[in-house]
Parts: C-alpha cells; structure tokens; sequence
C-alpha cells in the first residue's frame, strides 16, 4: 500500500518538532494584515496582502530543485518581485497576447533552470508567483494595478518577517565532511550547454511550455467557468524530475476536492468578516506547517483560503467550487499527458537517459 501512488500520496513525512519560528511567521504572515485591513474598513486589502505573503511561503523551493538547500529569505525577493512585474505588465495586453508572453516568460525560466541550483530554486519560484500572480492580476479586472502593488506589498511582508525572525544558520558539525568548491561560473556554461544540447535538458521547460498552454487554451474556451484555475493547477503541480503518475498531482486532487468542501463549510458557518478572517488566518498558519509534512493536508487547507480571498466580495456558489474542482482535475490531468509523451519520447530516443531527469 505504501508503495502504490494512492499510499505515497497519503504518506505523511516526520518533519521533526514544530518550528516556533515557522509558526510565528505563518500566523504573523496573514494575520497583521488582516487585522489592519479590518481596522481600517478595507478587508479586502489586508486578506489580499495576507495571500501574497502565504503564497511567498508556499512557492515551491528545494523540493522541486533537486532537494537543495533552502535558500536565504533576501534571495526571493528578486524572482517574486520580477514576476509581479511582469505579470502587470502583460495583464495590460489583449487577452490571447497576455497568455503567450506569460507562457513564454515561463518557458524561458524553466529552460535556464537547469544552470545551477540556486537558479533553479529562482527560476521555479518565478514560474509560480508569475502564474499566481497572473491568475489573481486577470480576476482584479481594471483595478489589477492596484491589485498586484497590495499583493506584492504581502510577498515584502513575508520576506521582512523571516529576515526578523530567522535565526543564525547553525554551526557545522565537527564530523561533517569538507564542502566542496564550487563550480566556476565558467564551468556551470559549459554544463548548462551540454545538458541543453540533449533532449533530456529540455524536458521541463517543454512541459511547462505544453501544459501552461493547453491550460490557457482550456481557460479560454471555458472563459463562464473561472477556469483560471486550470493554469494555475498546472503551474503548481508540473516539477523538473518526469513522474509519469506524478504523486503531487493526486495530492493536490484529493486535496481540492476536501478543501472545496471545507471552504463550503467556512461560508455556511461565517456570518461576518470577521470570523472569515478567523478562518482564513488559522487555515493560512496550519498551511505552512503542514507543507513539509503532507502536501495532501496542505491543499486542503490552503484551498480555501485562495478561493476565499480571490473572490472576495463577490458571492461564492456551490457552482463556483464546483468549477474550481473541475478545473484541478484539468489541470492535473493535462500534466500526466505532458509527463507521460516527454517519459515515452525519452525512452524512444534515448534509451539510456534516465527518468529522473536533469
């Protein structure tokens, strides 16, 4: 049972004892903006700020990169800044337009990934707040400059709270072998060159070009139904190593699924704001604990509070989340056609090549 995907996607990981610093910096992450926004009259804002810096927390790191090392809190600043940028800029275009540069904006990040580990932590976390922050700029409508200053201001947020309360890096080990020397930059080039000149040094960028675009074809063929899920789905689940059955994908099914039926429960049970931000807040900080344990229980509980906060304001129906569980099976599904050619095209043309990718 363990062994099989339904058993790998239930495994729940022993991340050690509980971080009170991580813990800190979750409640502190959505909370303080929530309050402000609240106090103020403007909870739209605060939930909004209190997303971008979840979201921050969130992204993708060593666990798609190869398991690297989790990098510095300063060195997300340059990627999630870029692609809150980026995706306000291309929001401005008409609409065919705005999806083929972000596509092609994602394409060109996931084709430089392959540089060096520290690249490769950038260029991912790019890929993501891109998307995030496209999926959420397209919902703002003509108040989307508006909307990607307040949810950058949330990633500055995050960023400013783990810079405060991190603490030194611990000392090494006496036992601990010698580090090695890095790689000259030169060194990396010629690398980098070699693994692209191959198919196999292609295969994330081509399933991030494939799928990014089929789900935007999708989105807009099925503009009625809030199918910007479908892209965002597709961001999140598509990784650098080929899984033809990729574990992930069924994690964040199952997930959404009982997130959508958790998020149907907050609205029965809210009758104000104010205890939707209770719930929100509460599900934002048991979200990032929950991540490096159980991705399957992190997307239950961070579904609703990405419905929630998109579409605030506006009236959430049981159509709406049935939309948003159709959309991640969508999703989910187009990135297991992408794994499953690439794997069938590695093998065909490369017999040698390993699955694992680069």
């Amino acid at each position: 049972m363990r062994d099989t995907p339904l058993g790998k996607a239930l495994h729940w990981s022993d991340a050690g004892r509980l971080d009170a610093r991580a813990l800190a910096i979750a409640a502190l992450g959505m909370t303080v903006p929530v309050l402000a926004g609240l106090a103020t009259g403007r909870p739209e804002i605060g939930f909004t700020i209190g997303l971008g810096a979840m979201l921050l927390t969130d992204a993708p790191t060593a666990s798609d990169a190869g398991n690297i090392e989790r990098p510095s809190p300063g060195s997300a600043i340059p990627p999630a800044a870029l692609a809150v940028i980026s995706a306000t800029v291309i929001c401005g275009a008409p609409s065919p337009w705005a999806d083929i540069v972000m596509v092609l904006l994602a394409g060109c990040a996931a084709a430089i990934s392959g540089y060096s580990r520290p690249v490769a932590v950038a260029a991912i976390r790019f890929v993501i707040y891109l998307v995030l922050s496209y999926t959420l700029l397209q919902s703002a409508g003509a108040h989307r400059g508006g909307a990607a200053l307040i949810f950058g201001l949330g990633a500055l947020w995050n960023i400013a709270l783990r810079m405060l309360l991190t603490g030194p890096k611990a000392e090494p080990v006496e036992t601990a072998p010698p580090a090695r020397k890095p790689p000259t930059p030169a060194q990396l080039r010629a690398h980098w060159r070699k693994t692209m000149s191959q198919l196999a040094g292609w295969q994330f960028p081509i399933r991030v070009l494939l799928g990014l675009a089929a789900a935007s074809v999708l989105r807009h063929l099925w503009l009625s139904h809030h199918s910007g899920w479908i892209v965002l789905t597709v961001a999140l689940l598509t990784q650098r190593p080929i899984e033809p059955l990729p574990v992930k994908a069924l994690q964040r099914a199952l997930g959404t699924s009982l997130g959508v039926a958790l998020t149907w429960a907050i609205l029965v049970g809210a009758p104000s704001h104010v205890v939707l931000a209770v719930a929100i807040c509460v599900l934002a900080a048991v979200a990032t604990l929950l991540r490096p344990r159980s991705y399957l229980a992190c997307a239950v509980v961070s579904t609703p509070v990405i419905l929630l906060v998109i579409d605030l304001g506006k009236p959430i129906e049981t159509a709406l989340l049935t939309d948003r569980l159709a959309a991640t099976a969508m999703g989910a599904a187009i990135v297991v056609a992408a794994n499953l050619a690439l794997d069938l095209m590695l093998k065909t043309t490369t017999p040698t090549t390993s699955k694992k990718g680069v």
